[in-house]
């Protein structure tokens, strides 16, 4: 019943990792199962994609999925359906079992991402039960806080090298100009200046 998100759900249960984060097992122990798990997230992704073109390109005024619009004026997997068993015209059914195509394998990569996931979670959660006391020194020293400390030490010594880059850039434009560049114009506009005050009949001493 907590309202904050939990780390891991495993029947329905929801369970909190403060000391070691699910995400610390896995990038340790469970690589390899991770990686499969963001292959079918890319396809499911790549899917849905897929599926938003092919809407987008058909669903216009003219489009072969016009009359598979619902009253929101969104082409679903129900209205396809529905569409395509009173259609009868070639080139629209045929782009009605395309959209049903892609709906489906959508529908096929959602699922095949949730329960590789589901398993993954499932292999994480058994995992706590059989750390070892060396394992946990190792997850909470070296892949929690060692982990922690180089990123923030890092990230200030990144922090002092764009400070210190922007002060060098500061300086190379405030001296961009010799001193005797600048010293001859002063004394060119200097000139410049007496000649107008001569004009306007003033004695420069």
């Amino acid at each position: 019943k907590q309202k904050e998100t939990p780390d891991l759900v495993i029947d329905k249960t929801k369970f909190k990792a403060d000391l070691i984060p699910p995400a610390l097992m896995v990038a340790r122990f469970f690589a390899k199962e991770q990686k499969a798990v963001d292959d079918l997230q890319a396809a499911f992704d790549n899917a849905t994609q897929a599926l938003e073109s092919y809407l987008e390109e058909n669903s216009g005024e003219e489009g072969l999925l016009n009359e598979a619009l619902s009253d929101k004026d969104k082409v679903t997997k129900a209205t396809v359906t529905a569409r395509l068993k009173v259609a009868t015209d070639k080139d629209e059914k045929d782009a009605l079992k395309q959209a049903k195509t892609l709906f489906d394998a959508e529908a096929d990569s959602k699922k095949a991402v949730k329960e590789a996931q589901e398993a993954l979670d499932r292999l994480v959660f058994e995992r706590y039960a059989k750390l070892t006391e060396d394992e946990i020194k190792t997850l909470i020293v070296e892949d929690k806080w060692q982990a922690t400390l180089s990123a923030q030490v890092q990230a200030e010594v990144e922090r002092i090298i764009q400070q210190l880059a922007n002060r060098v850039k500061e300086l190379e434009e405030r001296y961009a100009e010799p001193l005797s560049v600048i010293t001859q114009s002063v004394a060119t506009l200097s000139d410049k200046v007496t000649e107008h005050l001569k004009a306007m009949g003033l004695e420069v001493k």
